[in-house]
């Protein structure tokens, strides 16, 4: 038994089989938690030496044990935001009649004038297979500004009223990094791509900090249910941060945060000059709120064909994408996070967008060697030898949305086509390579438990069954090391978390099968019976 000598536990975990995904992958049957931290592992007789008379025992009948999930690359706020807003996710939504009713049905309750949301639409889905046009949302909505984002939110449609006090006409050039679509004629069909969407999106009265507070607290619960004991937040922003701050005041602890803040706010503060100001550094905070990196959007979405690619894509443009912020600006400010101390994290999905992220790292190395940054690219979708050889030379951590594969594969697979889905989350090869790369599914882009997000990275199937690039497939040991030790290491966070081994948090989770020796189609269908953060029980179910 490895134990910290001279303490008594508050909580054991007796009779299981806990994987603790240490550098072995030893597996033991018990666990002894102190004052939020793991005091020892080893068999239930010694880890039960450790109990005294106000120990609370949790006898595990067998059940197994992992390290809390993390999931690098979350939206909290963002989906705290959605609340209230009209789901448009499919299923159960088939059709554009349906979300059209529901539209109707909204104005029907809000006055003239009042704003519209739609949120998690997603056209490929639908039965129509094309998108909503302002005209449909005009004909259900006409003196109510409409707004509809697709669950990736890089795409978005709009009505005649929202464009008419957005200031939006025919003649409104395409933004920097944006698309308006058009008719032949040249008139707005309501489609807006990537920085588009600003236009008619700043005008939307934000959320107040309560409102996010609660909506948070939906979220945390939800994690919980999960598993999630961590997460990486890729939207920080000062509200989120405040709502953050509101949840834990009130003792309501059950998810620990990583910030990755905007670099730019929708009034236009340059907030990577504010943090430069004060001289925050990445790292800052402590272990329930910390700040992690500067986010940086590089190109669109793999689902909405607006990733920055090499050759032709089949979906929305079906051209070679955009950059939503340039290369020469995303030098830029890499270098200047860089400089300053703090890490990047910069949103790429297409070939041509990785490599952009990666020349920005590269050149702030190049001016100023800095050790151990573990700058990140989000997403690292479509990633190919090339982009993976300077991955490894540049020591960058990717976080991986392998869990698109479920929700949104389909798109991939129609987008991308079969020559670069060779290369849609390369994993195996990552792994062969030793690039330590963390798993997402973008919560809440799509909106799974982690267990369907590792089985993606065992079967690499999509939602409707196509395989992809099943020469990518790992094991399933592999698979939960990406959401747990693998994911502490993209927060720079391996020595307090990640692993079940003495002196780490008491993160854990409790499982409803032998995830290790259930059949591959099983994972996706694991259950998390109970979660411990901080050595507290915060779901059982």
């Amino acid at each position: 038994m490895v134990s910290i000598v001279g303490l008594c536990a508050d909580l054991v975990l007796v009779n299981g089989k806990v994987v603790t995904v240490d550098a072995e992958d030893s597996i033991v049957e018990a666990v002894a938690v102190n004052n939020g931290r793991i005091l020892a592992i080893g068999s239930t007789s010694e880890v039960m030496e450790l109990a005294g008379e106000g120990t609370e025992v949790l006898d595990l009948g067998g059940k197994t044990v992992l390290p809390g999930m993390i999931d690098t690359h979350t939206h909290p706020s963002g989906a705290a935001a959605r609340f209230g807003a009209i789901d448009c996710r499919s299923p159960p939504i088939n059709s554009i009649k349906e979300i059209l009713d529901l539209v109707a049905e909204k104005v029907a309750e809000v006055e003239p004038g009042g704003w519209i949301r739609c949120v998690n639409y997603n056209d490929i889905k639908l039965v129509e297979r094309r998108h909503i046009t302002r005209w449909e949302l005009d004909d259900v909505a006409p003196e109510n500004p409409v707004f509809v984002s697709k669950e990736t939110g890089h795409l978005y449609v709009a009505n005649s009223e929202a464009f008419e006090l957005a200031g939006v006409s025919k003649d409104t050039p395409d933004p920097p990094g944006g698309k308006i679509d058009r008719t032949e004629e040249g008139e707005l069909t309501g489609l807006l791509y990537e920085t588009a969407g600003r236009l008619v999106s700043n005008l939307i009265p934000p959320q107040s900090v309560s409102m996010l507070t609660e909506g948070l607290r939906q979220v945390w619960n939800q994690f919980a249910e999960w598993g999630i004991t961590t997460t990486h937040d890729a939207s920080g922003h000062k509200c989120a941060v405040k709502a953050y701050r509101r949840l834990l005041d009130e003792g309501h602890r059950k998810v620990r945060v990583l910030l990755m803040m905007r670099r730019r706010l929708e009034d236009g503060t340059d907030v990577l000059s504010s943090l430069e100001s004060l001289g925050m550094e990445s790292g800052f905070g402590d272990d329930w709120l910390k700040f992690m990196s500067l986010k940086i959007m590089g190109d669109g979405s793999g689902s909405g064909g607006s990733a920055a690619v090499y050759t032709q894509q089949h979906r929305g443009m079906k051209d070679l994408g955009l950059m939503v912020t340039s290369p020469e600006e995303m030098k830029e400010l890499t270098a200047r996070a860089h400089n300053a101390g703090i890490r990047v994290s910069i949103h790429s999905i297409g070939d041509r967008g990785i490599d952009a992220a990666l020349d920005a790292i590269e050149e702030a190395q190049r001016q100023n060697p800095i050790p151990d940054m573990r700058h990140r690219i989000e997403h690292n979708s479509c990633c190919t030898p090339k982009q993976l050889k300077r991955i490894k030379e540049l020591k960058v951590t990717p976080s991986s949305s392998i869990g698109y594969m479920y929700g949104i594969g389909d798109d991939y697979v129609e987008n991308f086509g079969p020559e670069r889905l060779r290369w849609l989350h390369p994993h195996k090869t990552m792994q062969d390579m030793g690039i330590v790369a963390g798993g997402n599914n973008d919560y809440a882009v799509t909106s799974y438990s982690p267990f369907v997000q590792i089985y993606e990275a065992v079967a690499r199937k999509t939602r409707t069954g196509q395989l992809v690039s099943p020469n990518e497939a790992i094991g399933i040991m592999d698979a939960i090391r990406l959401y747990t030790w693998n994911g502490a290491y993209l927060g720079k966070e391996e020595d307090i978390k990640g692993s079940i081994e003495t002196g780490k948090l008491a993160d854990m989770i409790v499982i409803d099968r032998d995830i290790l020796t259930i059949p591959p189609e099983e994972i996706k269908d694991v259950k998390v019976l109970t979660t411990i953060v901080d050595g507290m029980i915060v779901y059982n179910r």
